[in-house]
This record gives structure tokens, C-alpha cells and sequence, in this order.
């Protein structure tokens, strides 16, 4: 082996490795069955493969994995308000523009929200992250509602069920926290 080549099997034996060592209090599998078990909206599957998705879940105690799954449903969220604000400026129905603008309201609010939650995981500020959850947990299920409520098939029923969900799970984790 030359040199190089020997670097590089060593750092991914060392990352191959650092995986497979038992985080300091969580593990990805426990932590989603004990949030599956408290809330039967979250997905077990779903919680296992979205945090999965971020390298540093299989390290992560409970606190780590919960800034992870709020900071999953950033990138979805901010993409979800992007596709609202496209479906706006397309939208020739009356129903539907006014379900794309309460979506586009909640979403709208969902983003600083997700932000501030975020912070307070880090400073350790459980009952304002919990706060901030709880309100980015029912965004998505709003926009829904209007959905519904007005007979009008939401072009969104993925986006919001997906952040949905990763919002749910953060603060389900969050919940495990104290």
C-alpha cells in the first residue's frame, strides 16, 4: 500500500469505526422507539431513516440527536415554503391561492420558529425549545386544514407530512430531555 492509499483506508476505518461506538446516553434506534411509544403520530421508521441521514446521529446523546432533527426539518420546511411561493404564482384558482397563502403564512412563521428552537436546544433552554416545537408541530398540519376545509387537493400533503413529522420528532426528543 502506498502512503495515500494507507491514509485513507485508516481514516475510513477510523469513521467506519466511530459509528459503530455506543453514543454517551441514546442511540438512534432506542431514542426513536421511546418517541414512537410516547407519540403515535411519529413514525418509527421514519424517525430511524431521517436521522440516520446526518453523520453525527451515530454519536449523538439525546440532546444531540434532538438539534438534529430540528435541524432535518429546516432544509424541508424552507423548501416547502419556496414551493408555496411557486404554486402562488401560478395558482389561477381562488380556493387554492387562499390555501397557498395561510400555507405560506404558517410556513412563514415554522422557519424562525425551527431557528429559535434550535438555539435554545443548544443553550440548553428546554421550555423555550419546547415552546417553539410545539408550534412548528402544528404548521404543517394547518396548512393541510385548509386544504380540506376548502374541497381543494393540496399539492403539499408530502412536504407537510414530512415536516410534520420531523418537527413532531424533535420535540419528542426534546420531551425525553426533562
Amino acid at each position: 500500500m502506498t502512503p495515500p492509499s494507507s491514509a485513507c483506508f485508516l481514516l475510513a476505518l477510523a469513521l467506519l469505526l466511530y459509528c459503530h461506538l455506543p453514543p454517551a446516553d441514546a442511540s438512534v434506534e432506542e431514542t426513536c422507539e421511546a418517541a414512537a411509544g410516547n407519540d403515535p403520530n411519529i413514525h418509527y421508521d421514519f424517525c430511524v431513516k431521517s436521522l440516520h441521514e446526518n453523520p453525527g446521529s451515530c454519536s449523538a446523546d439525546t440532546k444531540g440527536l434532538a438539534i438534529i432533527a430540528a435541524n432535518l426539518s429546516y432544509p424541508r420546511a424552507a423548501a416547502t415554503k419556496s414551493k408555496v411561493k411557486s404554486l402562488l404564482q401560478v395558482a389561477t384558482d381562488r380556493k387554492a391561492k387562499q390555501c397557498l397563502q395561510t400555507c405560506l403564512s404558517t410556513y412563514s412563521d415554522l422557519i424562525p420558529a425551527l431557528t429559535e428552537s434550535i438555539s435554545a436546544l443548544e443553550d440548553d433552554r428546554l421550555w423555550d425549545a419546547k415552546t417553539y416545537l410545539s408550534a412548528t408541530t402544528e404548521s404543517p398540519q394547518d396548512c393541510e386544514d385548509g386544504f380540506e376545509e376548502l374541497r381543494v387537493s393540496s399539492p403539499l400533503s408530502e412536504e407537510n407530512g414530512e415536516v410534520g413529522q420531523l418537527c413532531t420528532i424533535a420535540l419528542a426528543i426534546t420531551d425525553m430531555l426533562g
